[in-house]
């Protein structure tokens, strides 16, 4: 297995940065967030792609993952055919950076609707988009978030598609907070992940949420997950999703992908 952390944790960094500190500290690679307000967009010229390419290649890094924030979960067919557009873009992007995975979302937390429908649209986008992603040397990966938190929803979603060759990214935190284990989970998804983001959080009484910690420093079950995905051979990357940019509370970035980096050789997750 891989290391990488995602650029949710670095508000107000440039990229040089990024790639740099990724390379010092012994990191494999890092997933870039695809956002208005991130590193990188759809709207980037060749030129700067170029740029970007060349810059994590000369640190020895590999851009495995983009997340994309487009979603599907809406009755107004023009609404899902817009995000679709917009997740071949991100699809374009991540061949010319040579990221093998574009995450997507399905649902949207705001607009609930109907179970059976909302899981018939995702798999319709999902299809919709695959033969264009093979094309381009790209997998999109559907995250377990939202109401599609737990494998057991997000196999209903791959139930519907048929066989493609999209898969799973698997965020550990909603599955086990919606209160299947990691076990449950694999069941349900096996070969289909090929992504994971890890968090920590505890449940602190009185809190109306969460409380994000470094990794190692709460609840999240780290030797399991890391047991349990390599006795399925996983060679993916583990990435940490420290959500700065929602949480600005929590501890420094800088010192949380450090602390990862150093837990993670505790688990005996080796720089590639």
């Amino acid at each position: 297995m891989k290391l990488s952390f995602s650029t949710l944790a670095c508000v107000d960094w440039d990229l040089a940065k990024i790639a740099g500190l990724a390379a010092e500290w012994g990191y494999d690679g890092v997933e870039l967030r695809v956002a208005g307000e991130g590193q990188v967009s759809p709207d980037l010229s060749s030129t700067e792609r170029k740029k970007v390419r060349d810059l994590f290649s000369r640190h020895h890094l590999v851009i495995p993952c983009l997340a994309a924030y487009t979603r599907f979960a809406f009755p107004e067919p023009e609404l899902r055919q817009e995000n679709i557009k917009a997740l071949k873009q991100v699809i374009d992007l991540a061949h010319d950076l040579e990221a093998p995975y574009v995450r997507t979302f399905g649902a949207n937390p705001d607009r609930p609707v109907d179970h059976d429908n909302l899981t018939s649209w995702i798999a319709q986008a999902l299809v919709a988009v695959d033969d264009y992603a093979t094309s381009r040397g790209v997998r999109v990966l559907l995250e377990t978030h939202d109401l599609l938190s737990t494998g057991a929803e997000v196999q209903q979603v791959f139930a519907r598609t048929g066989p493609i060759t999209a898969g799973v990214l698997w965020d550990v935190k909603h599955s086990l907070r919606k209160g299947e284990s990691v076990t449950e989970t694999l069941e349900q998804l096996g070969g289909l992940v090929y992504h994971v983001h890890l968090k920590d959080w505890l449940v602190v009484p009185g809190l109306n949420q969460d409380r994000l910690v470094l990794v190692g420093a709460g609840e999240l079950p780290l030797a399991t997950i890391i047991g349990s995905l390599r006795s399925m051979g996983y060679k993916g990357y583990l990435s940490l999703e420290w959500e700065k940019y929602w949480h600005p509370e929590i501890e420094d970035s800088y010192i949380a992908i450090y602390q990862y980096r150093q837990q993670m050789k505790l688990q005996r997750i080796s720089h590639a």
